[in-house]
């Protein structure tokens, strides 16, 4: 089977949870024996001369798959005309790689920036959808603060303080290309929780959607005993809506109980030199920002728990996922698709968004009782082994490719 991933941003080039599905899922549809083609899109800075050359790909045999689009710097309005309506070259340039490729199935990723063109570009294909979050569904999706305006509208959000009118430009912007989420131009969709999933389908009315879990294409991981010491793990964006900061309040509450304890950050953002202040003072908190899989690999295997603070609502949080392969309980906050991952006292343990207090007492619980702690990251290890190995995942996504619509 041939099959065209779509998606705004390149894999190679921008890392971010869609972007890495990206590269896992090509990696195994290629490994059995499937044909997987890229079209990405870079923008051009002021006063560089757009190109197509392409990118280096994330292996050098898939140079000829992989083709990004360089779009080329415009005023403002060129701008709002290519992103409001059909953006000629980019159609063009789409069109000729789907008369080139012939796929089977065209696979849609995140297409924020120019619906319009890229929706009618893949027009006369099968298309499928994968809807990484919740910003198509749910403009309040990201908001941060204690008391949640997430349900409510983007004009609440502003009314809260958690919006400003940028932000809320954005989500207007996002709200146009939901537009083109119907069953006009996409034949199926899928969402990687239950959560999501619901959430679709009641925005979208008719519209085919689909649940199938991510997963990831880790390197080998060996079954590995929880270490005797009391390290935590933090992997992800440093960005205000993760709840970096949640997690080193509750930490720096429990930090001089514990002499070995330590709190390990992995991964970068807008809001790290805040974080990095806000740490100071706060003993054996360490910042390694963006790690490689070996390196990442190595710190789930030497960390007692892994902690996931998100404030906005996650879909499936792919560090879930990784914790689990490695047989590391998950301390996970109760939004979005997360607690579908994470089984409340069976896999790991659920807090109450944004609380702090409730948060220490989780980690409390794991770092002085660490046969609780190995009980959840084994039955983890388990769940992972029956959900959200690679096979499994590739298998339900070829048929969901091959099921008529």
């Amino acid at each position: 089977m041939k099959i065209l991933m779509v998606n705004d941003n390149d894999p190679d080039e921008v890392v971010g949870g869609c972007e890495r599905y990206i590269i896992d899922v090509t990696r195994e549809l290629e490994a059995t024996g499937h044909e997987v083609h890229w079209f990405t899109i870079r923008d051009t800075p002021k006063g560089v001369a757009a190109d197509r050359r392409q990118p280096t790909g994330h292996r050098a045999d898939a140079q000829e798959r992989h083709r990004a689009f360089a779009v080329p710097h415009a005023g403002w309005l060129r701008w709002f005309m290519r992103h409001a309506a059909v953006y000629p070259a980019l159609w063009r340039a789409l069109r000729g790689r789907i008369a080139a490729v012939r796929p089977d199935v065209v696979h849609l990723h995140n297409n924020y920036r120019y619906p319009l063109t890229i929706l009618t570009a893949s027009r006369g294909f099968r298309v499928v959808q994968t809807v990484h979050d919740y910003c198509l569904v749910q403009p309040t999706a990201y908001c941060r603060h204690a008391e949640s305006c997430a349900g409510r509208s983007v004009f609440t959000a502003l009314n809260h303080g958690c919006m400003n009118w940028k932000l809320l430009l954005t989500e207007g912007w996002l709200l146009y290309g939901r537009g083109f989420m119907d069953p006009r131009f996409v034949d199926r969709f899928i969402a990687p929780s239950q959560n999501l999933a619901t959430r679709l389908r009641r925005c979208l009315g008719s519209a085919d959607v689909r649940m199938l879990g991510n997963f990831r294409s880790l390197i080998a991981v060996p079954e590995c005993p929880l270490p005797e010491s009391r390290a935590m793990l933090y992997a992800g964006g440093l960005i205000a809506h993760k709840g970096v900061d949640v997690l080193i309040a509750a930490y720096a509450a429990l930090a001089d109980e514990y002499a070995d304890a330590e709190l390990w950050i992995a991964g970068d953002g807008p809001d790290r030199a805040e974080l990095e202040a806000a740490a100071a003072n706060v003993p054996r908190i360490h910042f390694f920002g963006q790690l490689g899989e070996q390196e990442l690999a190595d710190r789930y295997r030497r960390a007692r728990l892994v902690v996931i603070p998100s404030l906005g609502l996650e879909s499936s949080g792919l560090v879930a996922i990784e914790a689990m392969a490695h047989g590391r309980p998950v301390v996970a906050t109760s939004v979005g698709g997360l607690p579908e991952l994470v089984d409340d006292g069976q896999t790991g343990l659920i807090f109450r968004r944004g609380d702090v207090s409730d948060l220490t007492t989780k980690l409390r619980l794991l770092l002085d009782d660490r046969e609780t702690a190995q009980r959840l990251g084994t039955a983890g290890r388990a769940k992972y082994a029956e959900t959200a190995t690679p096979d499994r995942h590739i298998d339900r996504l070829v048929a969901l490719y091959e099921e008529p619509v």
